[in-house]
């Protein structure tokens, strides 16, 4: 992957150097950014012999011409980002706001989804499942709420009135802030009758999450967990380095140095083409099957991760809804000389199968619904309930289709880095 991104940045760059140096009217700033991303985007996207006759100085910004490009039948996430929102979110871990994440319930009522821990709103006890009534005393709705909590901007301050799970209403003043994320939002170990669950809900494949996944696993070991739920109900992908250490937990004991996902590239860079193996981990479980939870919002390294440990386990249950569908992944390209980011589309995936092409989504074992009215870890949460009752009675509960789910729907914009970071 590093060998990958150095190729692919020294040939942007170059690019860069050559555009950079023509004198165009207008904004020639953007004029040889845009050449930059056509030209790229004819080099490295999975579906270049699908890209379009463009003049790319057309276009006003890099985002008009890249959703001029992108090929929508299956592509809804070739994007591009600055440089300080990549590096904030993907290699610090950092993000300005609140720090949780917003969603609507079956009766459209504002709940917060997730929270990170180590926030003032964490610190200050809001939990999943609080309601959101008012922001400095408007009534808050799913139109108003963003404009409402304001900009990203550290300093701003929010007085917020919850409800909380048992019915107290409370109003909070929180104040905007720089956060480091924390992309282990919860774990614990589930005691039922001779079930030891290790229970870990997983927000963020970015590289600060290896510390926060040691820290989990070595406490589900300690332990002596027999079975493992991995919570990846909004998780949105990330880094594939991530997904790869997270598998050397789950099955790299047995299965080190095995096959674990192989990228496929158009058929101009099929030299590039290879196979990652799943990292040996000597302490890591040994587990014949892992149960998942996943929604429409689990994509992308969450969908990796579900389908490359498939082969290496007698069970890969999914339960709640049928997964986003990106079986597809990206390779980042920083421009030297503008403050952008270019997220395309250059490769797909499958397991050691040759399992993929899920643009569908995964769908679930265990249909059950994203039940935003509690707290995770709560064993009548509707999702996690479906795996504890699986385990306990080894059966599956009757069901027709995954349309018959209520699904929670998240508030706020999901391009650019909120394709991954879903907090505010």
């Amino acid at each position: 992957m590093k060998n990958l991104n150095k190729i692919f940045i020294l040939f942007l760059l170059a690019i860069i150097s050559i555009t950079s140096c023509k004198k165009d009217e207008g904004n020639p700033d953007i004029k040889a950014v845009n050449e930059g991303i056509y030209d790229l985007m004819n080099e490295v996207y999975l579906w270049n012999d699908q890209l379009p006759t463009v003049d790319p100085s057309a276009y006003a910004t890099p985002n008009d011409l890249m959703n001029a490009l992108r090929y929508d039948e299956v592509d809804r996430w070739s994007t591009v980002i600055t440089k300080t929102e990549y590096n904030q979110y993907f290699v610090q871990g950092k993000m300005i706001g609140h720090g949780f994440m917003l969603g609507l319930d079956a009766t459209g009522k504002i709940r917060i989804a997730f929270v990170y821990r180590n926030t003032e709103a964490y610190n200050k006890s809001v939990r999943r499942g609080w309601i959101i009534t008012t922001i400095n005393g408007t009534a808050a709705t799913p139109s108003n709420a963003f404009d409402l909590l304001g900009p990203s901007e550290t300093g701003r301050i929010n007085t917020i009135t919850f409800i909380k799970n048992n019915g107290e209403t409370v109003d909070l003043s929180l104040t905007k802030s720089e956060i480091s994320i924390t992309p282990v939002v919860h774990y614990e170990v589930i005691d039922q009758g001779t079930s030891h669950i290790g229970y870990m809900v997983f927000q963020d494949f970015i590289d600060t999450a290896r510390v926060e996944l040691d820290e989990a696993f070595n406490s589900f070991i300690a332990r002596g967990i027999n079975e493992m739920i991995v919570d990846l109900r909004y998780n949105g992908g990330g880094s594939v380095d991530v997904a790869e250490y997270l598998a050397g937990w789950l099955i790299g004991k047995n299965h080190g140095n095995q096959p674990f996902v192989n990228f496929r590239h158009n058929e101009d860079l099929q030299n590039l083409d290879t196979t990652l193996n799943v990292p040996g981990n000597a302490q890591g479980l040994t587990l014949n099957r892992l149960f998942f939870i996943g929604t429409r919002n689990s994509a992308s390294a969450s969908e990796l991760i579900i389908n490359g440990v498939k082969p290496y386990v007698t069970s890969d249950i999914l339960a709640g809804d049928t997964t986003h569908g990106k079986p597809v992944g990206m390779y980042a390209f920083p421009f030297t000389n503008y403050d952008y980011v270019v997220l395309p589309v250059t490769f797909k995936y499958t397991n050691a199968n040759d399992e993929g092409d899920f643009y569908q989504g995964i769908a679930p074992n265990l249909q059950a619904m994203d039940d935003l009215t509690r707290d995770f870890g709560d064993p009548e949460e509707m999702s996690l309930k479906a795996i504890l009752d699986y385990i306990n009675t080894g059966s599956v509960p009757l069901k027709s289709t995954t349309k018959n789910i209520e699904r929670v729907r998240i508030i706020g914009p999901d391009k650019g880095v909120r394709q991954y970071l879903k907090a505010y």
